[in-house]
């Protein structure tokens, strides 16, 4: 290893452990909870060390709500641009492949206006106002109000022929956005892994972690719901899964496809490595799954991994991308709490859907037993 990459990675890391430093604390998480405001939110966050410098307008107190997640949304994407300037090519392209999955939630947005008729394009075009995305024409994206209207915004990106075909398809023959927005998952995790994996070391082995992970979760949440939500086959379910395994073979995704029943299907998930995401009862037996709770516990899986490697103690660029994603699970955090204070909902029962391991203790959830992933 050269003396250059060395320092790229000594720098970046000391960087990241110095935001992560920056984090929004427990107590932090209390006292947003007790607000009664959306812009008491707001003027909170900018006093803090994490948001101050995004939040910059005169009175924060008077934030709605889609401006406060319209500033938030993009915190993470501003913060992985500094840490470019550390970086050689190598690891600069996969942190902007990192970048990369915003813009895809972009283009997932505004397929689900153009189909479903719902959806803010004003809050879209402030975020792409901020940070331009690079997978797309971002001004023919936003004014696209047909599907080849979003194709031809990808024209001359690689998104473009991996998308062309269901885009096609939905036009034509109608359904869900399903096999889209697995076709551009695929795009993001295979390119990032792609990147990572070329990596020497601990880089590696982190991106990998990460993402290979990520990869794990999403075909066992596209399995799950295939069979529950979509009556697909077992055939269709395996077909739809990302072609990156981590620690889930491609035989165990076989054993969950093709369970006789949904049932069945979900005893099989909870005895996996990921199993406690999807919840037992205090005797052991399986319990139904709840939905909304399902989505944060795989979240969780993520935040513990990434809080892994800083405990590691090791240097590179993966430790960036474990602080973007800390990040990045912050801000969903404060969506739910937004979210929470806005309608005034009960404060126990939210803190059982924050995505930070504090959430536990917030809920009493150490004294009844929780999953040892979440430990």
């Amino acid at each position: 290893m050269s003396f250059l990459a060395v320092g790229e990675r000594a720098a970046v890391s000391a960087k990241a452990r110095v935001y992560r430093g920056r984090l929004l604390s427990p107590d932090d998480y209390l006292r947003l909870l007790e607000f009664e405001t959306v812009g008491e939110i707001g003027a909170y966050l900018a006093k803090s060390e994490a948001y101050s410098p995004y939040i910059s307008v005169p009175s924060p107190e008077s934030l709605h709500r889609g401006d406060l997640e319209a500033i938030i949304t993009s915190v993470p994407l501003l913060e992985e641009i500094p840490f470019c300037r550390y970086l050689g090519p190598e690891r600069c392209s996969l942190l902007r492949s990192w970048g990369e999955r915003f813009d895809v939630d972009v283009i997932k947005r505004v397929l689900r206006m153009i189909t479903t008729g719902m959806g803010n394009r004003e809050a879209l075009r402030r975020r792409v106002a901020t940070v331009p995305i690079t997978v797309a024409n971002g001004e023919k994206l936003l004014a696209a109000r047909t599907l080849r209207d979003v194709l031809d915004s990808l024209r001359g990106y690689p998104l473009y022929n991996i998308l062309s075909e269901p885009l096609k398809r939905l036009e034509k023959e109608g359904g869900t956005l399903f096999r889209a927005k697995m076709a551009m998952d695929t795009f993001f995790l295979t390119r990032i892994l792609s990147r990572g994996g070329r990596l020497p070391g601990s880089e590696g082995q982190g991106v990998r972690q990460i993402f290979g992970t990520r990869a794990d979760l999403i075909n066992i949440y596209w399995i799950y719901r295939s069979r529950r939500f979509f009556s697909l086959t077992p055939e269709e379910a395996l077909g739809m899964t990302l072609p990156v395994r981590f620690r889930i073979s491609f035989e165990t995704l076989s054993s969950f496809a093709f369970a006789p029943d949904v049932p069945s299907m979900v005893k099989l998930i909870r005895e996996s490595v990921y199993g406690g995401a999807f919840g037992t009862d205090h005797s052991g037996e399986t319990t139904e799954v709840n939905e909304m709770t399902l989505e944060h516990n795989l979240y969780r899986i993520l935040w513990k991994n990434a809080s892994k490697i800083f405990g590691s103690g090791s240097s590179g660029v993966h430790v960036v991308l474990a602080y973007l994603t800390l990040r990045e699970l912050e801000v969903k955090d404060l969506f739910t709490i937004i979210e929470d204070v806005r309608y005034h909902y009960d404060k126990k029962k939210a803190r059982e859907f924050l995505i930070h391991a504090a959430a536990a203790s917030f809920a009493g959830q150490e004294k009844e037993g929780v999953s040892p992933w979440l430990s």
